[in-house]
C-alpha cells in the first residue's frame, strides 16, 4: 500500500533518516533505537536513563523509587523540586546511544510531527506482520512508521497491541511521575502527544536530528532570559500546576509556542477546585500572548473560566488575597476593550467580562474613596472645623454629612 511512497532520504552519523519537510528541519530516524529495519520494535527503555533492561519497575529506576525522585520532580511528593522539565542531554538516551547527532524529541517535536502527517493504522506493515502506524507527510509525501510497540512493564512481555513513544518532557500529572510521549491509538487513525506514562516504563524510542540543534546550554540562557519555572510559579507553593499541554509548550526548552496550547487542557485545569491558587498566574501568562483569543471558545474557554471562578463566593478568600493579579487582569482588559475586533471578540462577551473585571472594581474603588472622605471629615469634625469648609473639602453633602 505505502510502496510508492519514499520512507528514507538518508544517514546522519550511521542512521537513516526520513525527511519530512517539516517546518523546524527536524529529521526522524526511520527506526527505534535498537532497531535496524523500519518494523523492528527495537530496545525498551524508562524515560532517562540510556540502556535496556530486563525488569522495569520503581524499585531499579536510574532515578530512585517513587517519592524520593532525585531529579525531574515537579511536584513535592515525588521527590525534591528541581524544576527540571526536560532531559538534560547526560539523560537523552538517543544522544548516549548514537551520538551528538541525534536525540530525543520533545513532546512539541512531537506535536508537529502529528500535526504536519496524515495517519493511517496498518496490521501487516509492507508485508512484515507488524502492526503498527503510518504517517504521511502533508508537505512532500514522505512516511514514516511506528510499530505498536506496546510497554515493558516490571518483567512482562509487551503485547504489541499499541504504541507508546517517549519524548524528552516531563509531564506535570500529579498522579504518577510521568513524562509525554507519542501515543498511537491502536486501530483509530489518530496520535495525541498529550498523554503521558509512568517513567519507570519501557517504551521505545524514535530519534531526531537537525542540521541546526541547539546546545542545552543555550537553551538553558534562553530560558533564564525568559523566565524559569521557579520565578514564575514559586509564589504559588514553589510547585508546577497541573497543566497538561499548556504548561510543556509554554516553557518547552526547544520550541516555545505560547499559542499553541490546547483549550480543552485549559478548561479541565481551571474547573479543578483545588488549583484555584493557580488558575491567575496561568490565566496571565497567555492573557498576555493573545488576550481574548478564546473569549467564544463554548464551553471551555478560559476567560470563562475565570469570570465563574470570580463570582464564586467559595473563592472570594482566594481573590481577598491575591489583589495584585486581579488589577493585572482588569489592566488587560482595560487595554483590549477598544481593539475588540482586531482580536475577534464577541462584544456581548466582552463587557460581560469587563463588567465584572473592571466596573465592580471600579465602584468598589468609588466606595474605598468615600470611606476616605467619611473618615477625614470626621476627623475635621473633631478638630472643631465648621460643616461647610468640611463640605467643600471632602466634597460631602449634607445628606451624607448627617448620617456621620
Amino acid at each position: 500500500m505505502f510502496e510508492e511512497y519514499q520512507n528514507t532520504s538518508g544517514q546522519v552519523s550511521g542512521h537513516d533518516y526520513v525527511d519530512l519537510g517539516l517546518p523546524s528541519g527536524n529529521l526522524w530516524a526511520t527506526c527505534n533505537l535498537g532497531a535496524h529495519k523500519l518494523h523492528e520494535h527495537g530496545d525498551y527503555f524508562a524515560w532517562g536513563e540510556t540502556s535496556p533492561k530486563k525488569l522495569y519497575s520503581n524499585t531499579n529506576y536510574k532515578f530512585g523509587e517513587e517519592g524520593s525522585y532525585s531529579k525531574y520532580c515537579a511536584y513535592k511528593k515525588f521527590g525534591e523540586l528541581d524544576y527540571k522539565i526536560i532531559l538534560e542531554e547526560m539523560d537523552d538516551t538517543a544522544r548516549a546511544i548514537w551520538g551528538d547527532s541525534w536525540y530525543m524529541p520533545t513532546q512539541e517535536d512531537m506535536i508537529e510531527l502529528v500535526d504536519h502527517c496524515e495517519w493511517w493504522p496498518v496490521d501487516d506493515f509492507e508485508g512484515t506482520g507488524v502492526a503498527g502506524i503510518v504517517g504521511i507527510s502533508k508537505e512532500n509525501l514522505n512516511i514514516i512508521f511506528f510499530p505498536f510497540s506496546g510497554v515493558c512493564k516490571e518483567d512482562e512481555v509487551p503485547d504489541y497491541q499499541y504504541a507508546f513513544y517517549w519524548s524528552s518532557s516531563l509531564s506535570t500529572s500529579v498522579e504518577e511521575p510521568s513524562a509525554y510521549g507519542l501515543d498511537c491509538l491502536g486501530w483509530t487513525p489518530c496520535v495525541e502527544t498529550n498523554s503521558y506514562q509512568a517513567r519507570c516504563y519501557g517504551y521505545p524510542i524514535r530519534a531526531i536530528s537537525n542540521p541546526h540543534p541547539k546546545s542545552y546550554s543555550k537553551i538553558l540562557v534562553e530560558m533564564k532570559e525568559r523566565k524559569t519555572m521557579e520565578q514564575v510559579y514559586g509564589p504559588w507553593k514553589g510547585e508546577i500546576p497541573t497543566w497538561t499541554n499548556v504548561g510543556m509548550r509554554y516553557y518547552n526548552l526547544y520550541h516555545v509556542q505560547v499559542k499553541d496550547y490546547s483549550l480543552s487542557d485549559i478548561a479541565f485545569l481551571i474547573r479543578q477546585s483545588s488549583m484555584q491558587e493557580y488558575i491567575m498566574p496561568v490565566a496571565i501568562d497567555i492573557l498576555r500572548v493573545k488576550p481574548f483569543i478564546m473569549v467564544d471558545y463554548d464551553p471551555g474557554d478560559l476567560l470563562g473560566q475565570v469570570l465563574g471562578s470570580v463570582e464564586d463566593k467559595g473563592n472570594a478568600a482566594y481573590w481577598e488575597s491575591h489583589d495584585r493579579e486581579k488589577k493585572e487582569v482588569m489592566k488587560i482588559f482595560e487595554s483590549c476593550k477598544d481593539n475588540m475586533k482586531s482580536y475577534g471578540v464577541n462584544e456581548k462577551a466582552h463587557m460581560k467580562l469587563y463588567e465584572v473585571f473592571c466596573k465592580g472594581e471600579a465602584e468598589r474603588e468609588e466606595e474605598r474613596e468615600r470611606n476616605e472622605q467619611l473618615r477625614s471629615a470626621k476627623n475635621l469634625m473633631a478638630n472643631g472645623v465648621d460643616v461647610k469648609t468640611i463640605s467643600k473639602v471632602t466634597g460631602l453633602t449634607k445628606k451624607e454629612f448627617e448620617n456621620l
